[in-house]
């Protein structure tokens, strides 16, 4: 066996500079062996890095050295990577080195690029009309925004200078993505004026970007741009940009007329060279400047600077930028009229509430994103903040419409149905706040206060109830001044240990005397990082019981997924069941749990998902008993001493933060929540379950009735205005996850309203039966932001193979890929019926909705569980 090994280190920390070496002990050689020839010692090092990828080991290019001791500097997006492997090779002896690479402890920009508009560095001179691209690798920094500078080069030699003060450009932003910022500079054809006045830049100009950090200019190279006058042959296959003309051309370069001409026709050369396309979007303020901190004018210009696409129809949405899932403020299709085109949007005219926040003083981050109808190429713009208060304040709405509540779980906000308390529905304010936590700054109580307000109603938390007990966890464990735990501490004396159960056992003790504080006090220097992080593993991860149930299932999962944020949410099952939120605006908190610690946004949100991942956003209501109903759901009691020094527990003061100030805060002696409300009888009238829409003379409904654990049947009911045509069971799992969002994605069918149409496709199949499919397509909540362009597509109901293979109803119902299975015997009358009320003109849509129970609703409707269902899992490999 070699002796041949690797030496370094197998944690590296993103952006610092890390050396590998390899042994230099020469093996024994005995005396009569001939070591001249074969001395692999004397053979150079090679040193590559490979990465995991689809379960196999690739080798990078771009990471071969040589030698006997090189250095790496792994990048942000190392952080993605599902493994690495560092492999060094001297002669046919081979070494590997697994590596793990862990975040920088401090935000840091790495380096500052320019390149040509592909992102490549560039080998000959641009020309104006061109797009330089500027990259920002960035450490640390996801979702942060930076800015960059576009210059002039007067001085000698590349960075930057004092002698170009005078010479700067345009300042851009972009936001940090997988560690990289990107931004797009037009090199418009006034720049080189401002090339030209300062000195004789002769025929080429020099720019350069900068970008600030931490009172430092950090430049990139220097990219050369031919003047105006001369003469620079186009990119093959590209279109030259017509370039402005020099007011007096040079008699030795005439320049050529360009003739007034019709556009050519569509098969002539000339045309096939123009590529209709969006060259970049950015926003301005109404005097056509770039928006620096806080926009709070009425108006703002969305620039869009194109090729080829006068005359063509554009859409261009605007968004405000969240957490969950962007929600779009203004939607318009316009027609372009110049390469370069403003289109002003008046914010006063948009309602305040399209942007989720209520708060007083909160920001809305807001985007544009332009599509070319014709070819449904996309552009986004940087995102600027924008003052809430600019928008149009939301009316205040009187109704007369009457909703169910006092039964059950219906009058549950995720479903947007009002119940008979007003206070429930209001916002948070930092006010309210300021007496639950009287030390945290007022700027962290805004944002927890708008961040609140605006997920309640979509994650359930939108009672008087929730609000008081979530913030009475959230007291406790981040204490009175609203401080983020970035993870949970093991500095633990060795005796407390005995609270995990993994340490009540004779091995456990052994290991808590080895790892744990030798003494009560002092606590300093305490327990080293290396024994935390045992003493996590062992208590929080396999064989450990508690980390079965919390999820764990790898041996560092114990301290990756220990507890974080308001409410110390741990665990792996709990972190990839809050991805299915985050994830899909690039927060992967299964990859980056860290990142709960870091944001007070983000926390507040996670401690949200997790009230409603563990019910307690059901349980909590109604309930004054904290002790036994709230705490034993979020986490262990421990001893600790109360604001005034006595000996107390972790239970008994969330029961008395609960008795003495968030009730009080949020007045649940006055919560009107869950008391009955009489429904008038209308004759004739038949409603959604939740009573959220109701058939008339014009429309009819299929209502989608799942549990929330969609791992079990629930029902369809199809009904007009004058019967319930049609009931029957339906499965609504998707085959791997409840990823309602997932682009290609194979989650459970999302909730909301969706049009509907049928087709006879797909007859005869097993995984879709004999009866055709209804299509549906999203108008409303989670439905319609999950079948946006460039997501999900493709959901329908149909019937076809149960778990009994082939087109039978001989078992249950069988997982889909995210669209609502029924059996093929109420797949055909389905079918009959529906085209039977289409052909009276009637619209028919699909409303799919979710309990928390389907007792009351089989109960409601006259009809008992399916005998045949049972619970499901999620697999990998299931099979539509």
């Amino acid at each position: 066996m070699s002796d041949f090994k690797i030496i370094g280190s197998t944690d590296p920390i993103v952006g610092k500079e890390e050396f590998y070496s390899v042994n230099t002990f020469l093996p024994s050689v005995l005396p009569f062996q001939n070591t001249a020839s074969n001395n692999s010692f004397e053979q150079p090092v090679k040193w590559e890095i490979h990465i995991l990828e689809n379960g196999r080991w690739r080798k990078t290019k771009e990471n071969d050295k040589t030698g006997k001791r090189i250095s790496y500097t792994f990048l942000q997006k190392s952080l993605e990577r599902k493994g690495i492997r560092i492999l060094a090779r001297r002669g046919e002896d081979i070494a590997r080195l697994n590596v793990t690479t862990h975040p920088a402890e401090q935000p840091k920009i790495e380096s500052i690029e320019l390149l040509d508009k592909s992102g490549k560095k560039t080998t000959k001179p641009l020309s104006y009309g061109q797009t330089l691209k500027a990259r920002v690798h960035c450490l640390h920094m996801e979702k942060h925004k930076v800015s960059v500078t576009l210059w002039e080069d007067d001085a000698d030699g590349a960075g930057h200078n004092k002698a170009n003060e005078k010479n700067i450009i345009q300042t851009l932003s972009g936001v940090v993505k997988n560690g990289i910022a990107e931004v797009d500079f037009l090199l418009r054809p006034s720049f080189a004026k401002i090339a030209n006045k300062s000195k004789d830049e002769g025929k080429i100009h020099e720019y350069y970007v900068t970008t600030d950090f931490n009172k430092d200019k950090i430049a990139s190279n220097n990219v050369n741009v031919n003047d105006l006058e001369t003469p620079v042959a186009p990119f093959k296959g590209k279109v030259p940009v017509q370039q402005q003309a020099p007011a007096k051309p040079k008699a030795s370069l005439p320049q050529p007329v360009q003739p007034k001409t019709k556009a050519p026709a569509s098969g002539s050369s000339s045309a096939t060279q123009v590529k209709p396309q969006i060259i970049r979007v950015h926003i301005t303020n109404s005097a056509k400047q770039p928006i620096k901190g806080v926009h709070k004018e009425k108006q703002i210009i969305v620039w869009v600077d194109s090729k080829g696409l006068v005359g063509k129809d554009i859409r261009l949405k605007l968004y405000d930028e969240d957490y969950l899932s962007d929600d779009l403020l203004f939607d318009k299709t316009i027609k372009v009229t110049g390469d370069i085109f403003p289109i002003s949007v008046a914010l006063d005219s948009i309602l305040r509430s399209k942007g989720g926040i209520s708060g007083e003083g909160a920001e809305q981050e807001v985007f544009a994103d332009v599509e070319v109808i014709q070819t449904k190429d996309h552009k986004k713009s940087e995102v600027v903040d924008v003052d809430a208060k600019v928008f149009k304040p939301d009316p205040v709405e009187s109704s007369n419409k009457v909703a169910k509540v006092g039964e059950g779980d219906k009058n549950e906000g995720k479903n947007g149905k009002k119940g008979a308390c007003d206070e429930c529905a209001k916002p948070i304010t930092a006010k309210q706040l300021i007496d639950i936590f009287p030390k945290a700054d007022s700027a962290k109580l805004e944002k927890v206060a708008a961040t609140y307000t605006k997920y309640m109603k979509d994650l359930g938390m939108d009672t008087c109830w929730n609000k008081a007990h979530l913030f009475a966890q959230a007291r406790v464990e981040s204490g009175l001044s609203l401080d983020l735990k970035e993870g949970e501490g093991f500095n633990y004396y060795y005796e407390s240990l005995s609270i995990f159960k993994a340490f009540q056992s004779e091995e456990g003790k052994e290991k808590a005397k080895l790892w744990g504080r030798p003494t009560v006090k002092p606590k300093i220097p305490g327990v080293s990082l290396e024994n935390q992080k045992k003493i996590a593993n062992w208590a929080y991860s396999p064989p450990a019981k508690k980390a079965k149930e919390i999820g764990n299932t790898e041996a560092n999962d114990g301290w990756n997924y220990r507890g974080r944020g308001l409410v110390q949410v741990t665990g792996k099952g709990f972190y990839e069941y809050c991805n299915l939120y985050t994830k899909k605006n690039n927060l992967d908190v299964v990859k980056k749990p860290d990142l709960i610690g870091e944001s007070i946004e983000l926390s507040i949100l996670s401690s949200m998902i997790f009230f409603k991942w563990k019910n307690l956003n059901t349980i909590s209501n109604k309930t004054h008993d904290v002790i036994n109903k709230i705490c034993p759901k979020v986490g262990n009691d421990v001893a600790l001493k109360d604001e005034k020094g006595n000996p107390s527990s972790n239970h008994k003061e969330k029961q008395k933060a609960f008795n003495d100030i968030t009730s009080k805060a949020f007045k649940i002696d006055n919560c009107k929540w869950g008391e009955k409300v009489e429904i008038p009888k209308t004759k004739g009238k038949f409603s959604t379950y939740d009573n959220e829409y109701s058939a008339d003379s014009k429309t009819a409904y299929i209502n989608v009735i799942v549990p929330k654990d969609r791992r079990t049947e629930g029902l369809f009911v199809f009904f007009d205005d004058t019967e319930i045509v049609l009931k029957g069971y339906a499965l609504a799992m998707g085959t791997v996850n409840d990823n309602f969002f997932e682009r290609n994605g194979k989650g459970s069918t999302p909730t909301g309203l969706w049009s509907s149409s049928y087709s006879k496709t797909h007859i005869g199949e097993a995984s879709y039966g004999d009866h055709g499919l209804i299509h549906i397509n999203g108008m409303t909540g989670d439905a319609k932001k999950a079948t946006a362009p460039g997501k999900r597509d493709g959901i329908a109901i149909h019937s076809g193979h149960t778990t009994k293979v082939g087109i039978n109803d001989n078992g249950p119902l069988m997982v889909t890929y995210g669209c609502v299975r029924v059996y093929n015997a109420d797949m055909k009358k389905l079918v009959e019926n529906y085209n039977t009320i289409k052909g009276k003109g009637k619209t028919i849509y699909v409303y799919v909705e979710e309990v928390d129970s389907m007792d009351d609703v089989y109960k409601d409707y006259g009809m008992v569980a399916d005998p045949k269902d049972k619970k499901r899992n999620y697999s990998k490999n299931a099979k539509q």
